[in-house]
């Protein structure tokens, strides 16, 4: 990978986060962004529970244009922020295609 790839796509994930703390923060009022970071945990920390977190991916792909595909929302494995970031970014690669 060139350093040109690894900038592109160190910003893509800055906006990806930035888009789920302005969702967040605009949608589900009662999760604890004091603790917002890449290595929070979506449950522990943020207080996001399971249909909390789906809210926050309609809310994602509706006001933000992310692809997210139906089928990888059930039994997804997204414990922290970058978890999910990394998600979002490899939807959006996938949805390019």
């Amino acid at each position: 990978m060139n350093s040109d790839m690894t900038l592109a796509s160190a910003s893509g994930e800055a906006r990806l986060r930035e888009a789920i703390a302005d969702t967040l923060a605009r949608h589900l009022p009662q999760a604890d962004l004091s603790r917002f970071a890449p290595e929070a945990r979506l449950n522990e920390d943020l207080a996001l529970d399971s249909i909390m977190l789906l809210q926050l991916l309609v809310h994602l792909e509706l006001e933000h244009g992310l692809a997210i595909p139906e089928e990888a929302v059930i039994g997804e494995e997204l414990r922290r922020v970058d978890d999910l970031v990394a998600r979002l970014d490899q939807w959006q690669r996938e949805a390019a295609l």
